[in-house]
């Protein structure tokens, strides 16, 4: 059965974006032209992604070409209004048990829960996060939008490591 994996990448001190929601110290880092931080197999292993509104218009507003056009896409919103503007993708207004089930039920690989904050979290109260890959960005933004909002104590096993000459650190946690 597919798994719920969270695949994202922090500050040293916990941020994944900054508040107003900027993804621009992403940039900053080395990006050779053979690493990709594991992203490409990441990105093998799965076929369904899970966002958050606020995450879903960044992406779409990132002016490329819809990234995830070959997977199923499942926006998290309580905006009924939410307009959606990319192939594959459909609005679900809640973490039901009935929507993770469906979602499971679909999926032939595993499902990558893409952030923000408050979605992994709500994921994670749920007991629902199997493995999460973290790659530690080398900054310390100060203050932004935490990676664990509000999240409840989960325990998880260190089960690789990988790092990377551009000061980047890739934890593997699982259940």
């Amino acid at each position: 059965m597919s798994k719920f994996r969270l695949f994202i990448a922090t500050s040293i001190d916990g941020y994944i974006a900054r508040e107003d929601g900027s993804i621009d110290w992403l940039d900053n880092i080395d990006h050779p032209k053979d690493v990709d931080y594991g992203y490409s197999a990441f990105m093998s292993e799965v076929d369904t992604i899970i966002m958050g509104r606020k995450t879903y218009e960044d992406v779409v507003g990132f002016d490329v070409d819809w990234p995830y056009a070959d997977y199923t896409c499942y926006v998290i919103s309580s905006n009924k209004g939410l307009q959606i503007s990319t192939p594959s993708t459909e609005v679900v207004s809640s973490i039901s048990d009935i929507d993770v089930q469906k979602m499971k039920q679909h999926a032939k690989k595993d499902i990558w829960i893409v952030g923000g904050g408050v979605l992994i979290a709500n994921f994670l109260n749920k007991g629902l996060i199997d493995s999460m890959l973290i790659s530690i960005i080398p900054v310390v933004l100060g203050n932004g939008r935490p990676l664990f909002k509000e999240g409840k104590e989960t325990m998880f096993k260190l089960s690789s490591t990988e790092s990377f000459e551009s000061g980047v650190v890739n934890l593997t946690y699982t259940k």
